[in-house]
């Protein structure tokens, strides 16, 4: 079958053409053009799998967890007796129970966990209102980036740097799916991951909290070794071809760069992240203390 973008884009033509529920076909033109369909029906389910990922999501969050499927020939008895005595349902997993959501490809090792996205992922009016803000305190914003593989990195060296969020626009960017969680290598499930309506409105807000906002640009010759990170943290992290956009990039207080030996080009967003996260926490070692979230 076409795909449902097809069929409501075709759908809305006749609309539009027919001469009646103009209205109506307007609106679900916009829809796909803003690409909110697609987007709600990738955050009414996230399938994660394989053993770790579902260990850390039993262990950190399992509220968000609605269900989960284990193979009958899966052998981690640990990890069935933590399902068991976690009162999620489970199913038992077979060809025909088997989430069509799941790539086939998926290496699940026999076990699959469903997620509530609106328990994993909170908006970010609800946690800026309880956010504790200090020189201690660092935030990342995603910008339009595509590939789940970088944001499944972002997270996992966020949390590891003692970030205190990674921010997640709703639209034009890479949503949290089962891989971006097997990337992070569980690190989904430690660090709060905030939807975002609109970035620029998100960025001023925190501004006018004490937020010093960063920039990550290749081009600058603002070297970002050369920052004492004296104040609230926020770094922008731009499209892996494209950078930040032009209106979020005049909201930045500064760019920075890398340095990189002149044989290599430049990093990838997903290293360059790791990169400005680590001389960021290396003047905050108290972000990095056992049990900061």
């Amino acid at each position: 079958p076409p795909p449902p973008h097809a069929t409501i884009r075709n759908y809305s033509f006749l609309l539009l053409h027919g001469g009646a529920g103009i209205g109506l076909g307007i609106i679900i033109w916009f829809l796909v053009k803003l690409r909110l369909y697609s987007a709600i029906m990738i955050q009414n389910k996230i399938y994660i799998y394989g053993k770790h990922a579902l260990t850390e999501a039993i262990t950190s969050n399992s509220k968000a967890l609605e269900e989960i499927f284990v193979a009958p020939q899966f052998d981690d008895q640990v990890l069935r007796d933590m399902v068991r005595k976690s009162s999620i349902k489970m199913t038992v997993l077979t060809s025909k129970t088997m989430p069509r959501e799941v790539e086939s490809t998926a290496v699940h090792q026999g076990i699959i966990g469903l997620l509530s996205f609106d328990k994993l992922v909170r908006p970010f009016e609800e946690f800026v209102q309880g956010l504790e803000v200090t020189a201690d305190t660092s935030l990342v914003i995603l910008g339009e980036i595509n590939d789940p593989q970088n944001v499944g990195a972002i997270i996992r060296s966020a949390a590891a740097f003692g970030v205190s969020g990674v921010l997640i626009p709703e639209h034009n960017q890479a949503q949290v799916t089962g891989s971006v969680v097997k990337v992070s290598a569980g690190m989904a499930f430690k660090i709060p991951l905030v939807s975002v309506s609109n970035v620029n409105s998100a960025v001023r807000d925190l501004k006018e909290r004490g937020f010093w906002v960063y920039g990550l640009e290749g081009e600058s010759k603002q070297s970002i070794t050369k920052e004492n990170f004296d104040a609230p943290a926020l770094f922008i992290l731009g499209n892996e071809e494209k950078g930040i956009r032009t209106k979020t990039r005049d909201l930045c207080d500064i760019l920075v760069s890398i340095p990189v030996n002149p044989r290599c080009e430049s990093l990838n967003v997903g290293a360059s992240a790791a990169v400005a996260l680590y001389a960021w926490s290396a003047k905050h070692p108290r972000a990095l203390r056992v049990g900061k979230k």
